[in-house]
């Protein structure tokens, strides 16, 4: 089962697939839409899947990170369950800190992602992330 407190090391390498470069423009809104279109195709009630990474690195000044990831995790002991979380990567990167958004179906992550207040959620989340990577040494 997923441990709904850990946190999970999710590698923010800045550098993605086939050697391509991850942009450093932060764009909130543009990792919502690419994670839920992501949750849509890939996540599967039945059958194994890959644990969906999809983040960026970080040039905002209001944040206190190199990078932002979201995963997606399927639960191994829950049939039809799955985990969404948010990670930082400090800018030293050394220190990595990660928080749970929402457990449920496939039904239930893309509800949450597709709903209005999302976004004001998830800075807030960002935002308390960023505080506690900023108030540990790197």
């Amino acid at each position: 089962m997923i441990d709904k407190n850990s946190a999970i090391l999710i590698k923010l390498n800045p550098v993605t697939k086939k050697g391509k470069i991850l942009e450093n423009k932060f764009n909130l809104e543009d990792l919502i839409a690419k994670l839920t279109d992501q949750a849509k195709n890939y996540i599967k009630k039945d059958d194994y899947y890959r644990q969906i990474d999809v983040g960026c690195q970080v040039s905002d000044p209001k944040y206190c990170a190199k990078g932002i990831a979201f995963s997606i995790q399927k639960d191994s002991t829950e049939y039809d369950k799955h985990m969404l979380r948010v990670s930082m990567l400090h800018p030293s990167m050394e220190i990595e800190s990660s928080k749970p958004l929402v457990y449920g179906n496939k039904d239930t992550i893309l509800k949450y992602l597709k709903d209005e207040n999302t976004i004001k959620q998830i800075e807030e989340k960002l935002k308390k992330l960023s505080d506690e990577l900023e108030n540990k040494d790197g």
